[in-house]
């Protein structure tokens, strides 16, 4: 998150400035609820799509994609410590499931 903010990519909030978005930077989202889900989920945004699906309306995320984003949040030094055990705790979980679930 802070390295998108330091970058310009994202505000305080999250939203994408308006230098992202001129310069080509982030692309909004259209009807495409993966787009979407990983436009509103930086952290997500880097992983193949292949690694999402789209099930009652909801994203789901595959094992690969959710180790990759707890593993993320755990070697972010800015991460809280909150963060930090729930993106452990996820990644516990996520060892000890069937690897062909989705989340």
């Amino acid at each position: 998150y802070k390295m998108l903010v330091d970058e310009g990519m994202i505000d305080e909030l999250g939203n994408p400035t308006q230098r992202a978005i001129d310069e080509g930077l982030i692309e909004v989202a259209g009807n495409n609820p993966i787009e979407r889900f990983k436009a509103e989920n930086p952290l997500v945004a880097h992983i193949s799509d292949e690694h999402f699906k789209v099930q009652n309306n909801q994203v789901l995320m595959d094992c690969y994609a959710v180790r990759v984003t707890a593993t993320t949040i755990l070697n972010d030094p800015t991460a809280t410590q909150e963060q930090k055990e729930n993106a452990q705790s996820l990644l516990d979980n996520v060892n000890s499931l069937d690897h062909n679930e989705w989340h």
